[in-house]
């Protein structure tokens, strides 16, 4: 009995109330956690920052350091950034459960406490919070290769540029692209290519162990794809991730071998050095990718160092820009439509508006491109009117036939934060005459997780005026309960990363299962992207996932194109369906 309970997970408690203590201790021991109890904040924080915690239970009016101060202060270390902090508390006012909210709190129970129900309630809190984990998790790490993937880079490139300012030191980002790496994929398929890339990130890794022993700090990460980023930050940076840099160059001169092949994934690398190169993350980030486009395109050399003579690939990037402006302001941009499924009668439920572009001279411009221009320019704002002024029109031309149609959107950041959405939406939904309902706008989660008075009010707005709100690419953002639940949207989106293996996966599988039991334990709809194969589908139906979008379903349709396939008036049907046959 004794090994078990000193294996058990650790619940750390302060209340300065001796029975209460005593209680919180004995619920905890019967949810089959180890309690730690304290009588004051201090001494709970103490144990909490040298322990491997599972859940803190904290009485918010303690002598000394009280409830919420606790709360900030273990939420400010990035391994209790997933660990349940409950608070319990006898206030049972608004501003009393709205700071420890904001102090980070994940859930709140009142005293007189049902010290009977209260075992199950831990269990169901870390239930959930091992869910939560695990989303964040893969949201935070690549899963080929183990390294930080893109957002953890871009968040700890941020930390570094902050502390570089105060230390009078400098931060170089190295961006290295693996030359021609898509013909391995394409010649002997992804599963070798995998293997390359696990094989590149351990060369990586070891190779800057060397320079891990001079004191510098670095960072290694996947961006994406065949690209990997370091961070130095030093007072020498410069001179340092040119160093590395070449080190990188060199020893990618030896091939990587698998399976009696040898592989030169040579890379092409581009440095960029804050402040002199960009006065913020974003722009450094850019200018080493410029660097790394002139090594890839330029000279012999396979590292580039930016210089702002760089400038081809950012004159093709206005020229693209003037063009999105023009097309935007003359109404030469196109809507397809994504249809979306109901699982358990294959019911149309609804469409998701793609916005695609066909420039005169250039052809079909990818939309990762042109989105990235207009967030990049400013011009995502005019681009967000334009879809809700075109959805607006086709809506009003479909009920006009008869058809009656949910629309989802795609909201950016920065018009979420700096426009007024729900002002466009209310102004274009009049002007066509049709219910603003019909949209539903769609946001990716770490929106939600900014958590700023802007998105708060911006989102109050619109569901005042009668939209849905659904969270986009589910999972891959930094997820955490306590924001959802705060702001509970009308849908999670399950990431099409996590539904393309769901049915081969164990680990697609078990963040599949965690959002879908998320959505049911909040009543949220889950609807799941990217179907593809029969086997997905079946997957998810079988788990009760309520709704499905995906090429195997239906790929995206223009308008008339969707009228015929699946519309048909509503006076001969209560809801939209598939049409059969």
């Amino acid at each position: 009995m004794s090994e078990a309970r000193a294996t058990a997970p650790i619940a750390i408690i302060a209340d300065d109330e001796d029975l209460g203590r005593l209680l919180l201790a004995e619920a905890a021991s019967a949810g089959g956690l180890t309690p730690l109890a304290f009588d004051n904040g201090t001494a709970a924080l103490e144990a909490a920052l040298s322990q491997d915690v599972a859940i803190v239970l904290l009485d918010v009016d303690m002598p000394g350091m009280d409830g919420n101060s606790v709360c900030r202060r273990l939420r400010a270390e990035s391994r209790f950034a997933t660990v349940p902090i409950v608070m319990v508390t006898g206030h049972e006012d608004s501003p009393a459960i709205t700071r420890a909210f904001e102090a980070g709190a994940t859930d709140f129970i009142s005293k007189p406490v049902n010290w009977a129900l209260l075992p199950r309630r831990l269990e169901y809190i870390l239930r959930n919070a091992a869910a939560a984990e695990r989303i964040e998790r893969l949201a935070y790490f690549d899963p080929l290769t183990g390294l930080p993937n893109r957002q953890y880079c871009i968040e700890t490139a941020e930390r570094l540029v902050r502390d570089a300012a105060q230390l009078q030191e400098s931060v170089a980002v190295v961006y290295l692209d693996l030359n021609s790496f898509k013909r391995v994929n394409d010649t002997f398929g992804h599963a070798v290519g995998d293997t390359v890339l696990r094989n590149v990130a351990g060369k990586l890794s070891g190779l800057l162990e060397g320079f891990k022993a001079e004191g510098q700090h670095l960072a290694l990460a996947r961006f994406g794809g065949d690209e990997f980023v370091i961070l130095v930050r030093h007072a020498t940076a410069r001179a340092r991730a040119i160093r590395i840099a070449e080190a990188c160059a060199t020893a990618f001169k030896e091939p990587i071998l698998y399976d009696g092949l040898e592989f030169y994934p040579a890379p092409s690398i581009g440095v960029a050095v804050h402040p002199d190169d960009g006065a913020d993350v974003a722009t450094l980030l850019k200018h080493a990718d410029t660097a790394m486009y002139q090594a890839k395109t330029g000279a012999a050399e396979s590292v580039a160092v930016y210089t702002p003579a760089m400038s081809s690939r950012l004159a093709n990037w206005l020229d693209l820009e003037a063009r999105l402006r023009r097309a935007v302001v003359e109404d030469r941009l196109n809507l397809v439509y994504q249809p979306k499924f109901r699982l358990h009668d294959n019911q149309l439920v609804g469409v998701e508006a793609l916005l695609r572009w066909c420039d005169a001279e250039h052809g079909e411009i990818p939309p990762l491109r042109f989105i990235e221009i207009a967030e990049d320019s400013g011009l995502i704002l005019d681009l967000g009117s334009w879809v809700v002024r075109a959805v607006c029109r086709q809506l009003r031309k479909w009920m006009d036939r008869g058809f009656t149609v949910p629309v989802a959107i795609n909201v950016s950041g920065k018009d979420l934060l700096h426009g007024d959405p729900a002002r466009v939406i209310r102004t274009e939904a009049a002007a066509a005459g049709v219910p603003a309902s019909l949209i539903e706008v769609e946001i990716t989660e770490s929106l939600l997780v900014k958590d700023s008075a802007a998105g708060r009010n911006a989102l109050k707005k619109l569901r005042e005026l009668g939209c849905r709100i659904a969270l986009d690419d589910f999972g891959t953002g930094y997820s955490a309960l306590a924001y959802i639940t705060r702001f509970p949207p009308d849908r999670i989106k399950i990431d099409k990363a996590f539904v393309r293996d769901v049915d081969r996966s164990a680990s697609d599988a078990a963040i599949a299962n965690a959002i879908l039991s998320l959505g049911e334990s909040l009543g949220i709809t889950v609807t799941a992207e990217g179907i593809e194969r029969s086997g997905q589908l079946e997957w998810l139906r079988g788990r009760g996932c309520q709704e499905a979008q995906g090429f195997l379903l239906a790929r995206p349709l223009s308008a008339a194109e969707l009228e015929r396939q699946f519309l048909q008036p509503a006076e001969s049907s209560a809801a939209p369906h598939r049409r059969r046959g």
